[in-house]
C-alpha cells in the first residue's frame, strides 16, 4: 500500500510518520458544500457509514446564492426542506433586463414543463450550506470541519482506499473507506498536478465582480425573491434578493472590458464604473449601501476530463464548473451528488467499485452540464439572448426556456423540449 500526495507526485511512503489514529468507512467525502453535503446525506440515509472532510470552518462566505426549483427533490429526500422554507426567501423565477433597449421579460417557474416545482430558494451560501452540512450529520455523517486531506492512499493497483489528514490542532490520522468521493469543488483536489484534466470551456473567458448590499432594488409581493439578470454592453448583472434587507449583486464582464481597468483603480472604482454603464443596473442600487468588499474571480469555467475511476468520483464544481449565468454551480451539485450516492451505493452492495460502475453517473450529468453549456454559450454569442426577450413568444419557447432555468437536465429520456435545446444549442467542449 502506498501513501501519495494529492498532486499525485510519487509514492511518498515512508517519508511522513504514521497517523496518530485510523478511522474506518464506507465513503470518505473530501469537502462539504452542498455536492459533498449532499452526496453523504443521501449515502447516510441509505445506511452508509460516511466521513466529511472539510478543511474551512462553517460558515464561510461562497460566491452562487441563487438556487433552481429542481435542486428541491433532493431537499425534500434528505428531508431538509421544511428548515430551507423556514430560512430563506422563495425565488419563484428569473427576470431579464436589458440595458441597451429597456426591454424585460420574466419566466416563472410554474409555467415549466412538467410542474410541481414552482419556486427556488434565494440564500446566502454562508448560510445555505452550513445548513446542508449539519443536516447532513444529523442523518449520520460523521462531519470533521478543519481537516485537511493530505495525503490520498492507495492500494497496490492505484485505487484510492482511504486518505491521511490533519486536524486543526495538528493531530495526524487516516481514514481507511471503500471509496472516495472528490467534492473539494475548484480545487479539484484528484486533477491536481494534471494540468491536461482541466480545460477552460470555449466562449466563457469571463470574470466576475461581487459583492452585497442593503436596500437594492427588489420586486413586490410573490416577485419579491425573483433573480434579476441585465444584460449590458460588456457582459450581465445579477441581483439576488435576500431574506430581509440584503441582496447579492455583481457582474460578469468580457475580458475585453476588464483589460479598461487601470492598475491604480481599485476593485471597488472599477466595479462602480462597470454599474454606471447600465441603466438598470444604476437605478437598482440608487440609495443602496454596500456591505461587503468588492470580489473577484477571473476565468471561472472550466472542464475536466475525468469524473470518476476505481473507487472514486467527483461531485459539483470538482467536475466541472459553467458560468453562473443560469445559476447552475450549486444545483449541478445538490442533484450531482443525489446521483453520485445512488450510484455508490449500488457498487458498493455489489462489492464492484470499478469505474465502468459509475458510467450511467458520469453521462448522466455530463449530459445535464452540457444541456445549460449550450445554452450559455449561445447566449454569448447573442442567440439565446435575442430569444429571451422576443416579443411576441411562442408559448413552446418560454416553456422550454423556463423548464432550462429550473433545471429540469437530468433525465432517463430527454423529453422534447430538452432535445431541441440541445440541438438548437450545441455545447461547445473544445476551442475550435
Amino acid at each position: 500500500m502506498a501513501i501519495v500526495h494529492p498532486s499525485g507526485e510519487g509514492d511518498l511512503a515512508g517519508v511522513y510518520a504514521l497517523p496518530e489514529m485510523t478511522l474506518q468507512a464506507d465513503v470518505v467525502v473530501i469537502g462539504g458544500g452542498p455536492g459533498g453535503s449532499s452526496v453523504a446525506g443521501c449515502l447516510a440515509r441509505r445506511g452508509r457509514s460516511v466521513i466529511v472532510l472539510e478543511k474551512e470552518r462553517f460558515p464561510r462566505f461562497h460566491i452562487g446564492e441563487s438556487l433552481l426549483p429542481r435542486s428541491l427533490e433532493v431537499f425534500a429526500h434528505l428531508g431538509v426542506l421544511d428548515e430551507l422554507e423556514q430560512t430563506f426567501l422563495r425565488k419563484p423565477g428569473a427576470r431579464f433586463l436589458c440595458s441597451a433597449t429597456r426591454r424585460t421579460n420574466q419566466y416563472l417557474f410554474r409555467d415549466a414543463f412538467g410542474g410541481g416545482f414552482p419556486y427556488a430558494f434565494q440564500v446566502p451560501r454562508a448560510d445555505f450550506d452550513h445548513v446542508l452540512l449539519k443536516h447532513a450529520a444529523r442523518l449520520g455523517a460523521d462531519v470533521r470541519e478543519q481537516t485537511e486531506v493530505t495525503e490520498i492512499v492507495r492500494d497496490d493497483r492505484g485505487r484510492p482506499v482511504g486518505v491521511v489528514g490533519k486536524d486543526a490542532s495538528g493531530a495526524r490520522f487516516e481514514v481507511s473507506a471503500r471509496f472516495l468521493v472528490d467534492a473539494t469543488g475548484r480545487d479539484t483536489l484528484l486533477t491536481s498536478g494534471r494540468p491536461e484534466a482541466k480545460s477552460l470551456l470555449p466562449r466563457l473567458d469571463q470574470s466576475a465582480f461581487f459583492t452585497h448590499y442593503q436596500g437594492a432594488f427588489r420586486q413586490h409581493g410573490e416577485l419579491e425573491g425573483n433573480i434579476q439578470i441585465i444584460v449590458f454592453e460588456h457582459g450581465w448583472f445579477w441581483l439576488i434578493p435576500f431574506r430581509g434587507d440584503v441582496a447579492s449583486f455583481g457582474a460578469v464582464c468580457n475580458r475585453s472590458w476588464v483589460k479598461t481597468k487601470r492598475q491604480d483603480e481599485t476593485l471597488e472604482s472599477f466595479f462602480d464604473r462597470t454599474v454606471a454603464e447600465s441603466c438598470w443596473a444604476t437605478e437598482m442600487l440608487s440609495g443602496a449601501t454596500r456591505v461587503r468588499p468588492v470580489g473577484a474571480l477571473a476565468d471561472f469555467s472550466y472542464r475536466v476530463t475525468d469524473m470518476r475511476g476505481d473507487g472514486w468520483l467527483k461531485v459539483g464544481d470538482a467536475s466541472g464548473f459553467i458560468d453562473p449565468l443560469f445559476s447552475t454551480g450549486a444545483h449541478l451539485a445538490i442533484k450531482g451528488g443525489y446521483e453520485a450516492a445512488v450510484a455508490i451505493d449500488d457498487a458498493l452492495r455489489a462489492n464492484d467499485v470499478s469505474s465502468a460502475r459509475f458510467d450511467t453517473y458520469e453521462k448522466r450529468v455530463r449530459y445535464a452540464a452540457e444541456l445549460f453549456l449550450g445554452a450559455v454559450q449561445a447566449f454569448y454569442r447573442g442567440e439565446l439572448r435575442e430569444l429571451l426577450f422576443l416579443e411576441p413568444q411562442r408559448p413552446t419557447l418560454r416553456r422550454t426556456i423556463t423548464s432550462m432555468l429550473a433545471g429540469d437536465t437530468f433525465h432517463d429520456k430527454p423529453p422534447t423540449w430538452a432535445r431541441f435545446l440541445k440541438e438548437r444549442f450545441p455545447p461547445e467542449l473544445r476551442a475550435s
